[in-house]
């Protein structure tokens, strides 16, 4: 399965239509996985949860497309909307669907991470053949593919269409 090899901030989210991320506190941080939780959201709940993600992604995707170095303000006001909407993702998110939601916002984490520690120098991603070849392991991009499909049968949204 081929893959840029340009991948950005929100990249991943973007192509799992979460759009959304978390890190810092890491919503979803893969030493420490979230406790199983019993299924009690139904897929409108998530799907709206994905619509509001998508929609506080924004600002930051326009961000790290500018491309250069985002102000540390700007991102972390970015970001900060980013992980608080990705928390909602992952708690809306049904049991069927949860560890590939969790590996996703992980995903997110991780470029967030890496973006915020490189003082918002929007190329860390690109340069950071580590932090890519983690991004691109079919652990990951298996869990997005599977996150997609699910967005796109549950809530009707093509997520390829939101970015």
């Amino acid at each position: 399965m081929g893959r840029t090899s340009r991948v950005s901030p929100v990249a991943t989210l973007l192509a799992v239509a979460l759009l959304v991320g978390g890190c810092g506190g890491s919503l979803a941080d893969t030493d420490t996985p979230a406790p199983p939780r019993q299924d009690r959201s139904r897929p409108g709940d998530f799907c709206g949860a994905v619509l509001a993600g998508t929609r506080a992604a924004q600002p930051l995707t326009a961000l790290v497309n500018r491309g250069g170095t985002v102000p540390r303000d700007q991102l972390t006001s970015a970001a900060d909307a980013v992980r608080s909407a990705y928390a909602d993702v992952l708690a809306a998110a049904p049991g069927e669907i949860r560890a590939d939601v969790e590996l996703s916002v992980a995903a997110v984490d991780m470029q967030l991470d890496a973006l915020e520690a490189a003082g918002g120098d929007t190329a860390v991603i690109a340069r950071d053949t580590g932090l890519r070849s983690r991004l691109t392991a079919a652990e990951y991009t298996e869990a997005a593919d599977r996150v997609r499909g699910y967005v796109g049968e549950h809530c009707g949204i093509d997520t390829r269409s939101l970015s």
